[in-house]
């Protein structure tokens, strides 16, 4: 690690050689998918060659890979959470292998929940979120800033989780709520 960061090329390989399985075996442990952990490892080796010259050859060189490594993990996992990737992805896939029974009545159930939540939102609200699910890039308003639509976006989606969670609850039909 001092070698590269001295800028000594030769010492890439080796260092490659090295640190390869240990950063791509703890990003696969470290993330659910192990699409996702080697996706990471990738990412963690091109910022980790990068930054060799900032590399502090006081420091542990295996200890800073993976701190690296670390970040690049919490990344995935944030904007996989951002997206919901991993539900949408298993309902879809039910949804078109036509799954079990269970599962599909489940996703039936969870989409029903949705547009009730989403019915009950203000109407900017359920702008935002439907110009965010579009696929659609003029859906979104010209007129608003990128930023100033993300900050909408995120607190419209935090209104929508918390009428997610109260809809079940006070729904007459599912049996709970208030009499």
């Amino acid at each position: 690690m001092a070698r590269l960061a001295d800028g000594d090329r030769a010492a890439i390989t080796p260092a490659f050689d090295l640190l390869w399985p240990v950063v791509s075996q703890f990003c696969r442990r470290a993330l659910a998918s192990a699409a996702d952990g080697e996706d990471a490892a990738q990412e963690a080796m091109v910022k980790l060659f990068a930054r060799m010259s900032s590399f502090d050859r006081d420091r542990d060189g295996l200890a800073w890979a993976l701190t690296i490594a670390a970040w690049e993990c919490r990344t995935i996992r944030r904007r996989a959470g951002r997206r919901r990737e991993a539900a949408l992805d298993e309902a879809a896939r039910a949804s078109v292998t036509g799954g079990d029974s269970e599962a599909l009545l489940a996703a039936r159930e969870l989409a029903a929940a949705a547009r009730a939540a989403l019915a009950e939102l203000a109407p900017r609200d359920r702008e935002t979120v439907l110009a965010a699910l579009s696929d659609d890039p003029t859906a979104r308003p010209s007129a608003v800033a990128p930023a100033t639509f993300r900050k909408r976006l995120e607190r419209a989606l935090d209104r929508l989780r918390a009428a997610m969670r109260v809809a079940p609850a006070t729904n007459p039909k599912k049996g709970g709520g208030k009499k």
